[in-house]
């Protein structure tokens, strides 16, 4: 997957500032807009895309984006999981679900359940705006989702960031309604024992075990490289030689090119959009390490000259390859 899947971007679209951006949003991401809940759920959008459209989704004031997205998800937005959360028996057991099967919807993170009852995401970054709205985003849902599966508030003891406070975090603590640190050691939210075992509304324990089924069987596959990952991995190896054509990556996955282009279109992708993710993804990478210059970038990326490669990175990010160097920089 390397990275979310496309019904989470949407979700952040569609509580964007601007609520008439939406579509733009999602086709810079390469979502298409009109996708429908089913096939979003099977398509993913890289992680450094994602960050771009929440950066783009959220004016430079607008500290509240996590929380209409956190505000506007269902858990039928995220499948089989959700599903499995929403008919737990208690908050710990829902809990302990996301941490197993976050996976199925997302990459990016992982979650675990410490004994001192905070629920702590591990593996996302904090480097640009994009991320730290992310972030914030993560564990917002993660609130509104026990708040829609009890008959209570869910009172959180305390919710942490990494990341360096916005000027204002008014919207913050009058979401989770808890004090909010930012600058702490972990992304986190806290609950006390009581809370954690609270039960839920709709526990089933008969539709918990074949959603858990699913989720095993679903978890087992995602372990293992999508088709759209192969191709990424394909594309990036190829790059040196210029950019791999449609026939040549087929051939290299043992398939009819006829083949890719079909069973990539049932995914709701097409070959550009997944070639495209990977060089982006690699350019961003080499344009991370200052000992590259901007011309051998071009060049590993696939580009015969740099204002090509540097028009191509303009349309992906929005931004030239020199500022984008300079904002992913960390300060000496």
């Amino acid at each position: 997957m390397r990275g979310v899947t496309a019904q989470i971007a949407i979700r952040f679209a569609e509580a964007a500032t601007d609520p008439g951006a939406r579509d733009d949003l999602l086709a810079r991401a390469g979502v298409t807009p009109s996708t429908e809940r089913a096939t979003a759920l099977r398509q993913s959008v890289g992680v450094e895309a994602y960050y771009d459209l929440l950066e783009r989704a959220a004016e430079e004031d607008d500290h509240a984006l996590p929380f209409r997205y956190a505000a506007s998800v269902r858990p039928e937005d995220f499948g089989a999981m959700g599903l499995a959360f929403k008919t737990a028996s208690t908050l710990r057991e829902a809990l302990e679900r996301l941490v197993r099967y976050v996976l199925v919807i997302s990459d990016s993170l992982t979650y675990e359940l410490a004994e001192d009852g905070r629920l702590v995401m591990r593996g996302r970054p904090r480097h640009r705006r994009g991320a730290r709205l992310a972030n914030e985003g993560a564990l917002a849902a993660v609130a509104s989702l026990l708040r829609q599966v009890t008959d209570s508030r869910v009172p959180l003891v305390e919710v942490t960031f990494r990341h360096p406070g916005p000027r204002s975090t008014r919207e913050h603590r009058a979401f989770f309604g808890c004090p909010v640190r930012f600058g702490a050691p972990d992304d986190a939210l806290r609950f006390d024992a009581r809370t954690l075992a609270s039960p839920t509304r709709l526990a089933d324990e008969g539709l918990s075990a074949y959603l858990l089924a699913q989720l095993e069987d679903l978890r087992d596959r995602q372990a293992e490289p999508s088709l759209e990952a192969r191709v990424q991995r394909a594309v990036a190896d190829g790059l040196c030689d210029g950019p791999p054509s449609r026939e040549a990556i087929a051939r290299r996955l043992g398939m009819s090119e006829r083949t890719l282009h079909r069973r990539l279109a049932e995914g709701g992708l097409s070959f550009r959009a997944v070639a495209d993710r990977a060089r982006r993804e690699v350019a961003e990478s080499l344009l991370n390490d200052a000992a590259h210059s901007l011309a051998e970038v071009a060049f590993l990326t696939g580009f015969s000259e740099q204002s090509a490669f540097s028009r191509a990175f303009k349309r992906w990010s929005g931004q030239t390859p020199l500022a984008f160097r300079r904002g992913s920089t960390p300060p000496r």
